[in-house]
């Protein structure tokens, strides 16, 4: 951990962040190369929570979910985030929900889930709410996981954050 840290350190003070980070500035965050260390930082921290080893008996999986967020055609910022869920056994779909979304995050190569995470999250959190009994086992993500340049694709931070295990596919 002492090693990860200074490590994180050193690349503060590389990418000139930490004067911006201890001012509390953000407005300095609007600029890209200082919102990719931030979210190099975040990325590094929630990877620490990562869970690589098969924590899912593929024999008691009941419900699968599957989600992603697609762009309206022509638009850099107007999506659709989606959430559908299967009855694991008979295939069936048991549970949709789209929402047409407004990503306001850049896009950096390597960070896709700092734009798509969120509206992903809200989607499970109202299932949760609203149909707890429709609540996925485990979710495949139209996005990496570990294959990914940082090891930490949209799939492992969604599996992260919501606590439920993700296959990036």
């Amino acid at each position: 951990f002492f090693f990860l840290l200074a490590a994180s350190m050193s690349r503060l003070l590389r990418c000139s962040l930490l004067p911006a980070l201890l001012a509390g500035s953000a407005l300095l965050l609007r600029d890209g190369r200082l919102l990719r260390c931030w979210w190099w930082l975040r990325q590094r921290w929630l990877r620490s929570f990562l869970t690589e080893t098969d924590v899912v008996d593929p024999e008691r999986l009941r419900r699968i979910g599957g989600v992603d967020v697609s762009f309206v055609k022509g638009s850099e910022t107007d999506a659709c985030a989606a959430l559908v869920v299967l009855d694991a056994a008979t295939l069936e779909v048991i549970h949709t929900s789209c929402r047409r979304v407004v990503l306001t995050a850049p896009y950096i190569p390597g960070y896709l889930a700092f734009r798509e995470v969120r509206f992903l999250l809200e989607l499970l959190a109202e299932l949760r709410e609203a149909a707890p009994h429709l609540y996925p086992d485990a979710i495949l993500v139209d996005g990496n996981g570990v294959l990914h340049p940082n090891r930490f694709g949209l799939a492992c931070h969604l599996g992260v954050l919501s606590g439920v295990p993700t296959i990036g596919v």
